[in-house]
């Protein structure tokens, strides 16, 4: 299976609980909306722990897709005129030009 993993930024002057909750209530909820190709898609937000410095990056998102198509299919939605709502919705809460995107084919081990 394809998967996309992101790192991505909170924009300066918004705390990690305000960047969560947008995230959660406004944006995934925008995304699935608009890209129907993603068949899974979690968010892993960072948790601070008092006296351990924490990574640069604040939330690793993973979207699952049955293809490489599909992954590029979204991708082009996401520059399109269509994907302007969550670009817009992106300028709200997130420091875009900091995200590292990766494409990996995903390996699981049953264990």
């Amino acid at each position: 299976m394809i998967k996309t993993i992101a790192l991505i930024h909170r924009k300066e002057g918004i705390s990690r609980e305000e960047f969560a909750k947008h995230y959660e209530e406004s944006h995934a909820p925008l995304a699935v909306k608009l890209f129907p190709q993603i068949k899974k898609y979690i968010r892993n937000h960072i948790v601070e722990i008092p006296g351990m410095e924490g990574p640069e990056f604040d939330c690793i998102s993973e979207f699952w897709f049955d293809n490489v198509e599909d992954a590029l299919a979204v991708a082009e939605i996401a520059q399109s005129e269509a994907g302007q709502a969550i670009r817009d919705d992106e300028d709200k809460f997130m420091n875009s030009s900091k995200t590292i995107s990766l494409m990996v084919d995903e390996r699981v081990s049953d264990i």
